[in-house]
């Protein structure tokens, strides 16, 4: 399995060393990506600033900032932000738990892929996947971990965008359920009741009013959140993130959120405000993921 869990232990910075190591070709060798993350995160703790740069941005990073300007920048739409009622109201609660209560966010601007990471793009970073037929090349990835997912980001000088950030891109900050009305769902999404149960390649239904693809179905689409059923109760009004492990020594998150239904979705799991989740561990063959960039407000 690749990026499968690994039993937590002390690290060191020699054991680090070897987490982080890059083949010939510039690309992680460690193959679980569980590990590649608990060895960033070590690092980024000891507050080392020599270490961090040797190790991590002179090191497992390097060349991130080329990759980003030549693979990711070209595919990425910018979004202003702004604010919008995120979830559903409680007397709407007839879909899934964790959708209420609705409250006001306010985001601040960000980039996104237009469509989610391909097989072609992915294996970039994981030769692996080169294997696959050039026929696959424009499918989205699949049978990623969050952790395959999330250092993939890294890499690439990207990240997964929070679930609000994912929620006001999917819905364009729209009260509705989803982009269009749902009598037009299909034309927006392969979903149960028009894939015929196959994957199919990313852009082949129409764009929502960002330009932005397949935020309906096609693959479930990882986020950066911890899943908490009860977060929207207590989630700040600004940028909201449940992330809480990352500042933790060691603390690796548990089930995360993932968003945006399948090709074997029925269309009530596609909409706009659904939460769903799955352990950081897990893949499946309809479980992908998309990128995030922030913006510096001040340039």
């Amino acid at each position: 399995m690749h990026g499968a869990a690994s039993p937590a232990r002390s690290l060191t910075l020699r054991d680090v060393r070897e987490a982080l190591k890059l083949d010939r070709a510039g690309r992680p060798r460690c193959p679980d990506n569980r590990r590649i993350l608990q060895a960033l995160t070590f690092v980024a703790s000891t507050d080392n600033e020599e270490a961090i740069h040797e190790i991590v941005w002179d090191g497992f990073l390097v060349g991130a900032a080329e990759r980003y300007a030549m693979h990711i920048e070209p595919q990425l739409r910018m979004i202003d932000g702004g604010c919008f009622a995120m979830g559903s109201h409680s007397r709407d609660l007839g879909h899934f738990c964790g959708e209420s209560p609705q409250h006001q966010v306010a985001l601040s601007p960000f980039a996104i892929s237009t469509v989610p990471v391909t097989n072609a793009l992915y294996a970039i970073f994981d030769g692996g996947r080169r294997g696959l037929p050039r026929s696959a090349d424009n499918h989205p990835v699949v049978d990623v971990t969050w952790y395959d997912a999330a250092i993939f980001a890294a890499w690439f000088d990207c990240r997964l965008p929070t679930e609000a950030q994912w929620e006001f891109a999917c819905g364009v900050g729209s009260p509705e359920q989803w982009c269009c009305d749902e009598a037009d769902l299909p034309r927006y999404a392969w979903y149960s009741e028009n894939s015929f149960g196959m994957l199919h390649p990313v852009a082949t239904r129409a764009a929502n009013a960002l330009g932005l693809f397949d935020f309906h179905g096609l693959v479930w689409e990882w986020c950066r959140d911890d899943y908490d059923a009860a977060f929207y109760s207590r989630a700040p009004g600004r940028d909201p993130l449940n992330f809480a492990a990352a500042a933790k020594l060691h603390a690796l998150p548990g089930h995360k959120v993932t968003r945006g239904g399948s090709f074997q979705a029925l269309a009530e799991m596609c909409r706009s405000r659904f939460r769903f989740h799955e352990p950081a561990g897990f893949w499946a063959r309809d479980l992908g993921f998309r990128l995030i960039r922030d913006i510096d407000r001040t340039l």
